[in-house]
């Protein structure tokens, strides 16, 4: 019993120590910086033993990673990162905890181009796609296996408007160029 707490402790302080270190790589840049790009994507993990609490990019030929926040909308969560500069980027990791689940990493190869892979030539907004954790059948023996496979539904509209509800992007460039991108995708 003692054990099991000590190991929950270390767990709680190795999150904490985690959280707090996980900021952007790159210089601090403002928010309303007219050379940055939002990149979002969309995670339904119904069938997941938890759901995300933090996502990962990785930027192609550099060290480290770039966080990406996560919006709950009930039936699936929106990744999203306001802040990037011209370059290549892939999602690397998505992160979740649960009580009964543990702690859960789920991983994306990075070595070479992934299908969430995006290049930011000029500032916009990339949408990366949606995507549904599902789990896979293995055999009686093996552990758990799961995939992220891609989905046509939410598409991009439907989640540019939810974004632009959020509070964080009234008052900011994002309130304009959401609406921007939104009328572009209508006109299609």
């Amino acid at each position: 019993m003692h054990i099991r707490l000590l190991r929950l402790c270390l767990l709680v302080f190795a999150a904490f120590l985690g959280a707090c270190s996980s900021g952007n790589i790159g210089p601090e840049r403002d928010a309303n910086d007219p050379s940055n790009s939002l990149v979002f994507a969309y995670v339904d993990m119904d069938e997941a033993p938890t759901k995300v609490q933090g996502a990962s990019l990785k930027p192609q030929g550099q060290e480290g990673y770039w966080q990406m926040g996560v919006i709950d909308h009930g039936d699936g969560q929106i990744l999203i990162q306001s802040y990037l500069p011209p370059g290549s980027y892939q999602l690397a990791s998505l992160r979740g905890s649960g009580f009964f689940a543990g702690n859960n990493v789920y991983q994306f190869p990075t070595y070479g181009r992934n299908e969430t892979a995006v290049r930011i030539q000029k500032p916009g907004i990339y949408f990366m796609g949606s995507y549904r954790y599902r789990k896979v059948k293995t055999g009686f023996f093996e552990g758990d296996k799961f995939a992220f496979e891609r989905v046509s539904t939410p598409a991009e509209l439907e989640l540019l408007q939810r974004l632009q509800r959020e509070d964080w992007v009234k008052g900011t460039q994002w309130e304009a160029r959401l609406r921007n991108r939104i009328a572009e995708l209508g006109r299609k």
